[in-house]
């Protein structure tokens, strides 16, 4: 959160924008989820063998042991039923398909709504998150659930293309958007339906699971999210990754509660800097080929990642220019706790000479067509401005990758 200014003037908010997303979703057929079910019969080990490969591809220097008392300290004050709901086995499908950008229940959501849990419940679980992220990115988790709560503050425009119109969606088998860099919308990309409020916005729609047993010594993934976010960070022993973490926001400013707030800020001006230092050749040679109005790896689009890196190659640029893109880099990466951040950086910022920085629509803030891209032999970086799907001002969704360390260690 930015510190408290006075309120300022009312924003220009329009009414807010039905879409017609959520009918387009019950014309291909929505499913359910089924992610409750399907922790039924967990048997977990009390120890798992760390996979080789999680030391080759996350980040040491996890503070596993934090983040595993939090959870415990959360989990011991659930029920039984309540424990079943939050927890998964480790390789459950449901860790891929249970994120989004969408509102929910439009995708449904693993684990438990922290809107029904009790105000200790809801505490504990975000205990988790914050012993997981740095300073830094609890914030920004904090400041996006408040846009949450501002979208729901808005006139409610209702009508049939509201999100409770199709109540669940499975982004793994219902995608109306496929990456072949012309994304068109859907569970997997595209603008929420709905707008305002009634539409299923608002802080209390996040919700918290687990895929295996917190552990110090064994794999786990703690998959936290709603509307416009979706964290997916797994532990091994003291290995960590961060991938895939989608952060998404509108409005990009807003007042609430007599408090100012710009949720992902360093993202978009690090992002915006970078692109704009390139010289007028750079950016004719980093131009992507086709449109993007949305991520094109984003919720259920898992890859492919393009054999084919487009752009220009960030070791051939100026040191200015190169200090830009780590710039960029770090408000991803800057999200997670901040000594395994700092070995993640150090890995990425070595491998300049394999990553590409490109653009396509727009270079600017103000563009809704502006649409960066970071790609290189790890680090995968999306960011899209699109048009307000709420609101009069730009809408952006983001997302994190690691190319070899995908939901773990894939």
């Amino acid at each position: 959160m930015r510190p408290a200014r006075p309120k300022s003037a009312a924003r220009l908010v329009r009414p807010a924008v039905a879409l017609a997303v959520c009918v387009a979703l019950g014309v291909t057929g929505c499913t359910a989820l089924g992610s409750a079910s399907s922790s039924a019969g967990l048997s977990l080990p009390a120890k798992q063998p760390i996979p080789a490969s999680a030391h080759r591809t996350g980040a040491d220097g996890a503070n596993t042991a934090q983040v595993v008392a939090a959870a415990n300290a959360f989990l011991a004050t659930l029920s039984e039923e309540q424990k079943d709901t939050a927890l998964y086995d480790f390789d459950d499908p449901a860790k891929k398909t249970g994120w989004s950008n969408f509102p929910t229940p439009v995708v449904v959501r693993n684990g438990l709504k922290l809107g029904d849990l009790t105000d200790e419940q809801e505490a504990a679980a975000l205990k988790v998150m914050e012993a997981a992220l740095s300073r830094k990115g609890y914030e920004e988790l904090v400041e996006i659930r408040k846009a949450d709560d501002y979208l729901a503050s808005l006139p409610d425009t209702g009508g049939s293309n509201g999100p409770t119109a199709s109540p669940t969606a499975d982004p793994s088998t219902t995608p109306t958007a496929t990456p072949t860099g012309t994304p068109t919308g859907g569970p997997g990309g595209g603008r929420p339906p709905g707008g305002g409020g009634g539409a299923n916005f608002g802080s209390e729609w996040y919700y918290i699971s687990f895929f295996g047993q917190p552990s110090r010594t064994g794999e786990f993934t703690v998959q936290y999210g709603g509307h416009h976010a979706a964290y997916n960070l797994t532990y091994a022993g003291g290995s960590v990754s961060i991938s895939p973490t989608l952060t998404a926001v509108e409005p990009m400013e807003f007042d609430w509660e007599d408090l100012y707030y710009a949720p992902l800020e360093d993202k978009r001006t690090s992002t915006i800097a970078a692109i704009q230092s390139l010289t007028a050749d750079e950016l004719t040679a980093a131009e992507i080929d086709g449109s993007f109005d949305d991520l094109y790896l984003g919720p259920g689009h898992d890859g492919p990642f393009p054999t084919e890196p487009e752009g220009v190659l960030v070791s051939s640029l100026t040191k200015k220019q190169r200090a830009k893109v780590t710039a960029m880099l770090k408000a991803w990466v800057d999200d997670l706790d901040e000594r395994a951040a700092a070995r993640l950086l150090a890995k990425y910022v070595s491998e300049y000479d394999e990553t590409y920085i490109g653009w396509s629509g727009g270079t600017t803030l103000d563009n809704n067509q502006t649409y960066v891209r970071l790609d290189g032999p790890s680090a995968w970086v999306e960011f899209s401005n699109q048009p307000g799907a709420s609101t009069d001002g730009i809408h952006q969704h983001t997302i994190f990758r690691d190319e070899t360390a995908d939901y773990g260690w894939e």
